[in-house]
């Protein structure tokens, strides 16, 4: 399995995402103008995890469209990959994009993520911004490869915030999506994207 780091290509500080040619400027641009975090219901903008805000994610947070996503500047993997979706369909990209959680039957605070995997000259590759242990774009010979690649590292991620055990790989589910067409409350999202 083959999971280089592609290098970023410099696009200047004034590029706007119409302007974008590239995944690797995409990755660059993202880096650049995005911050992790969400909207929440009441407007507000959250970008701190280690607040006590933070804790109102549940009932607060607005998963948003890519263009949405575009005019705040702000998002979660879940909202990052909208805006990863505008652009790749935009350029005729052949792309999955992916929901990824722990498949339990009760509340729990297990980590779930999106992604996006495009293809390119018979090689698939993960985009990725918001999972910043692994912020690039890595390269892997099949969709499967990926796929458990990457399911690999979100058990890892688990693991070391002593939420996960070894034995809970066999609980990791993945879902293609298709893209929101409105933005969402928490319970819409999950609804739409694990509908597969």
């Amino acid at each position: 399995m083959n999971s280089p780091f592609l290098c970023y290509k410099e696009i200047g500080d004034n590029m706007k995402f119409d302007d974008i040619k590239t995944p690797e400027q995409l990755l660059m641009y993202m880096n650049d103008n995005i911050t992790y975090g969400f909207i929440g219901k009441n407007k507000k903008k959250y970008t701190n995890p280690e607040l006590d805000s933070w804790n109102d994610w549940a009932e607060e947070c607005l998963v948003q469209t890519g263009s949405e996503v575009l005019k705040t500047g702000i998002g979660t993997c879940w909202d990052q990959v909208e805006l990863e979706r505008l652009w790749f369909s935009s350029h005729n990209y052949e792309f999955k994009t992916i929901f990824m959680w722990f498949l339990i039957d009760s509340e729990n605070n297990y980590p779930t993520h999106t992604f996006l995997l495009y293809k390119e000259n018979d090689k698939w590759y993960w985009f990725e911004n918001a999972f910043f242990d692994y912020q690039g774009i890595h390269e892997f010979d099949t969709y499967d490869d990926a796929i458990e690649f990457i399911k690999d590292r979100h058990l890892e991620y688990a693991i070391l915030n002593k939420i996960a055990k070894e034995e809970d790989y066999r609980l990791i589910r993945c879902y293609e999506y298709e893209k929101l067409d409105k933005s969402m409350d928490v319970e819409e999202y999950i609804n739409h994207v694990t509908k597969k």
